[in-house]
Formats: structure tokens, sequence, C-alpha cells
């Protein structure tokens, strides 16, 4: 019983990389110009683009003239991590930001920063500090995490379409 479990698993297994191997040799495209779409497609989704970031992914991919479909369908298969990319966002920007600012620590300047929302006052005030906090901390931090996050991305995808190409 195990072992037809097991070997049904294995067929499943060599049908997924059979899959996956035919679709990376297929690809017309040099590989440098995918990887760059690739790249494309996860560090737009560091930027807050209202859902239409593959869009945008696309859009990049064609003014650089790189593969414009690795670029939007990475966007669309990273889009659900956006939350974890934002979060990343605050943090990186915080960390940059607490020694410039001469904040104590981390842990203190992001409840500072979530505490001049939460603050009672008038409804301009608290538009304005949403914008502040929503403003520097953050696009710095987008920003950071953009440029590291598609370089490493861009190094991932030409090693894997080296490993497989034939």
């Amino acid at each position: 019983m195990i072992e037809k479990y097991f070997s049904k698993l294995e067929n499943l297994k060599k049908r997924f990389y059979s899959t996956i191997e035919k679709q990376v040799v297929e690809i017309k495209e040099k590989p440098y110009k995918v990887a760059l779409g690739c790249a494309l497609g996860i560090g737009i989704n560091f930027v807050p683009t209202l859902g239409i970031g593959f869009i945008f992914a696309f859009l990049l991919a064609v003014i650089f003239r790189v593969n414009r479909a690795s670029a939007a369908v990475t966007s669309l298969l990273t889009g659900p991590l956006v939350p974890l990319m934002y979060a990343l966002n605050f943090v990186v920007g915080g960390i940059i930001l607490t020694p410039v600012l001469g904040e104590e620590s981390l842990v203190e300047f992001i409840i500072g920063q979530y505490s001049i929302i939460l603050k009672l006052g008038n409804i301009q005030d608290k538009i304005l500090s949403f914008l502040e906090l929503f403003g520097f901390t953050f696009l710095l931090g987008a920003a950071v995490n953009a440029v590291l996050f598609g370089i490493g991305f861009y190094f991932l995808v030409i090693f894997l379409l080296r490993k497989y190409k034939i």
C-alpha cells in the first residue's frame, strides 16, 4: 500500500519536473531578458500599485525591452506576498531612519510612527500623520527592498535557467 503511494508520488514528481523543464527549454528569449523581467515583476510589488502592479511590470518590461510575460507573471505570482513585503518595507525603512533620527531603538521608532496615527485630533492632522508614516519610511524601505530583492531574484532565475537549459 505504501509502495503504491510512493510510486504515484514519484510519477507525479517526474511529470512535474519534465513539464517545468519543457517549459523552460521552450523559452525563446535570452536568459538575462527573462531574469530581468522576473526581477521587475517582484520589484514592482514592493511599491503600492493598488492591485495593478502586474500592468506596471508589463509596461516597464516593454520600456526596458525585457520579457513581458515573465514580468507580469512574476508580479501576479508574488502578489499574495504583498502584505509581507509592505511590512518589510516598514522594517527596512525604520532600520535606516532610526539612527538618522536619533531614536533609541527600532521598536520605539515603529511604535512612535504608529502612535502618530492613533492619537486623538482632527481629521486633517490624522491624514497628514498617516501620509507621513506611509511616506518616507515606507517608500525608503520599498526602494531598498525592490532593488535588493530584484537583484537576488535576477540571479536566482539566471541560475535556474542555466541549470535546466539544454
